[in-house]
């Protein structure tokens, strides 16, 4: 009878997990940007030599470089994330390390990787009440910096995404070697009577590495409203 019992209680909980999953509402990217074709050495010279014009004719889209070290206006100019904490890392290999803090350096180098294959893995998100707040979500997926190390290394397919500690969404990711922004709504309280509020990012399913286990990301960041 008891054995019963647990076979009861094992297959409700399994129903219960599915309709959690079923009720929360899956986003795909707005917009997809692929990776500048050339260095970032590079697009730091463009600018001394040839106009925005002559620039983008040339080199196509190139905003990812002008986020992440433009000093162009953007919700940072008002917003900034508290602190940023990964649940798990992998160690460091000679003078890189991969901690979380690098998921969010504005270096399109430097990566979190997980320890292990990432499955329930996360990163936290913390931010004050009076920051503005936040309607976009963007990820640069895997290890960007070359075409062989995004390769190597496992990317994230699914990201569940909590806010304040409840399952918010699920964000689908395309395998791409690019910066992909997903609309979430608008998220926060721009309030100086608020407290703090958090935005965790849980790893549910990876694109596999050619090489490498561990699953990497080199930037995850924000873009909103409240700021000009």
């Amino acid at each position: 009878m008891m054995k019963r019992r647990n076979i009861v209680t094992m297959l409700l909980a399994g129903f219960v997990l599915t309709s959690v999953q079923a009720q929360e509402k899956v986003i795909q990217p707005s917009s997809v940007i692929a990776m500048p074709k050339i260095t970032k050495a590079e697009w730091n010279k463009l600018y001394e030599m040839e106009s925005d014009d002559e620039v983008e004719s040339k080199y196509g889209d190139l905003s990812i470089y002008d986020d992440l070290y433009s000093e162009k206006c953007s919700w940072y100019c008002g917003g900034e994330v508290k602190s940023v904490t990964a649940s798990s890392c992998l160690q460091p290999i000679k003078s890189f390390n991969y901690e979380g803090e690098n998921a969010h350096d504005f270096n399109h180098e430097s990566v979190w990787a997980t320890k292990g294959k990432g499955i329930g893995e996360s990163l936290t998100y913390t931010f004050e009440g009076k920051c503005p707040r936040i309607t976009t979500v963007k990820i640069l997926n895997g290890h960007v910096k070359t075409e062989s190390v995004w390769r190597a290394n496992s990317r994230v397919k699914k990201l569940r995404m909590y806010y304040n500690g409840k399952p918010y969404a699920i964000l689908a990711l395309q395998d791409s070697r690019t910066l992909q922004c997903f609309d979430v709504g608008t998220l926060g309280y721009h309030d100086l009577d608020k407290p703090d509020w958090t935005l965790k990012f849980e790893i549910l399913e990876v694109y596999p590495g050619s090489k490498h286990e561990d699953t990497v990301i080199a930037e995850l960041y924000f873009d909103g409203i409240d700021v000009h």
